[in-house]
């Protein structure tokens, strides 16, 4: 038996391939696969890359589980799992998460990248918040705080709090209002999310110190829904886990990434009964 584990968001997805010994045989990184915003192209991305780590392989030895953007959304993971030619279990991606950062131990989670999404462990029972996608949350992620700076500099245009040096370059660039507007009517989470490299480069301006400001808000009221008392240890993971992480709560460092608990979970008899 070989084990695939794999994970799929918004900025893109990775897999690694192991042997019955634990021995890594093969990994790999694709595109963006969001199951539920383009579930075509995350599909064939996602497919295609197991393609290639499995390579000559037989399919009927692989034993799979991906953890995936969108997939806790409108029965597109279960589509997924009966599209592809192996074995596979589909879960959101805030499970494997749990399981890289965590292990089997008590904590919660946050996993912060072009989307986000929260969740407490305890006794081996997960409650998820959040991961409702770019239109309707995706608190504290980079999408949604690309979005965010779009909508300050709207307000600015508008006259709430005079332009300040970042957002007269991003409106220099965008080409100006109705530019703004098209960028947030065409472009991906993704492509909002990358708006973040410009206030990292830009700290000190008001417009990203109001952004972060309510980034933080929206970080306490996340997990301190999930806190329990004592406090729980708080896991920052995702590409923007370290820089958003808070010390509001005791923290510890993930044991492991996402794709390590997708392919532990994958390689854990207990997945694979019932």
């Amino acid at each position: 038996m070989i084990y695939l584990g794999m994970d799929g968001g918004g900025s893109g997805c990775r897999a690694v391939l192991a042997d019955a010994m634990g021995q890594v045989l093969a990994r790999g990184e694709g595109g963006p696969a969001n199951i539920a915003s383009d579930f075509d192209t995350a599909a064939a991305r996602l497919l295609a890359l197991a393609r290639e780590l499995i390579a000559e392989r037989p399919m009927s030895e692989v034993r799979a589980v991906l953890g995936v953007a969108g997939a806790n959304l409108a029965g597109a993971g279960d589509r997924l799992a009966a599209a592809l030619p192996f074995r596979a279990k589909v879960v959101q991606d805030v499970i494997p998460s749990v399981r890289g950062a965590l292990g089997r131990a008590d904590g919660i989670v946050a996993a912060l990248g072009t989307g986000s999404v929260f969740a407490r462990q305890i006794g081996g029972e997960v409650r998820v918040i959040g991961g409702w996608g770019f239109r309707l949350g995706d608190e504290a992620s980079g999408a949604w705080m690309g979005r965010l700076l779009l909508n300050r500099i709207a307000r600015m245009i508008d006259g709430y709090a005079p332009l300040s040096p970042l957002a007269k370059a991003v409106l220099e660039d965008l080409g100006g209002g109705p530019g703004l507007v098209a960028f947030t009517l065409t472009k991906t989470p993704g492509d909002h999310a990358r708006l973040v490299y410009r206030m990292a480069a830009a700290l000190e301006d008001p417009l990203s110190q109001e952004v972060l400001a309510e980034t933080q808000r929206e970080l306490r009221r996340a997990i301190g829904l999930l806190q329990t008392d004592p406090p729980l240890p708080v896991a920052w993971q995702g590409t923007l886990g370290d820089t958003l992480a808070l010390a509001d709560w005791p923290r510890r460092a993930p044991l492991g990434t996402a794709l390590d608990g997708a392919l532990a979970m994958a390689q854990d008899a207990a997945t694979w009964t019932g």
